[in-house]
């Protein structure tokens, strides 16, 4: 694994060097060098407004999930101290009953918790998905109008570079003055 790691480290750094001095072409004359930057995406999620307006409503429709289930608990212990009460003057059969609806009202619990987790994840996929859309047409933008060659992740792919280099407030203004995205999208 270490040597992976030290595979591509040195990929990058030769990548760099590449990007940094003039290259020859085959017939000897030099060609420019290549323009490129980095993005901070934790610095970028900060910075974009939208993505800010996404996760409030995803948070806020969290918290209504959690409170649903909140109330549900609630219901399994009045359901539970009703039915221990009630235990001492059951008779056998009207007692397993009861301990079979107990347990159904659970399986019931489980099955909207798993539901609501699962709506839950499908909405940060959703705004993943958007958000994504979002930057890959403010970097089609912003290549253009600066010339960019090469745009890296910072937290992923990039050891090091100049701080010079750093793109991430210029993305997050392409992206703030994007159009928001369609419902639909």
């Amino acid at each position: 694994m270490k040597k992976y790691y030290w595979i591509i480290a040195s990929s990058l750094l030769l990548l760099f060097a590449s990007c940094n001095a003039p290259v020859q072409n085959s017939i000897g004359s030099s060609v420019e060098s290549m323009k490129i930057g980095f993005v901070r995406l934790d610095s970028l999620t900060q910075l974009y407004d939208y993505h800010g307006e996404l996760v409030k409503e995803i948070e806020a429709k969290a918290k209504k999930m959690e409170a649903e289930l909140i109330r549900s608990q609630q219901n399994i212990q009045t359901e539970y101290e009703v039915l221990q009460k009630a235990a001492p003057s059951l008779s056998k059969i009207e007692l397993e009953r009861a301990q079979m609806d107990f347990q159904r009202i659970q399986q019931q619990y489980q099955a909207l918790e798993q539901q609501r987790s699962g709506e839950l994840q499908q909405e940060e996929i959703a705004m993943n998905n958007i958000v994504k859309n979002q930057v890959d047409k403010a970097i089609e933008k912003m290549k253009s109008e600066i010339d960019l060659d090469l745009v890296f992740i910072y937290e992923s792919n990039l050891l090091y570079a100049k701080e010079g280099m750093d793109l991430t407030t210029e993305l997050a203004s392409y992206l703030n003055q994007l159009d928001r995205p369609d419902s639909e999208e």
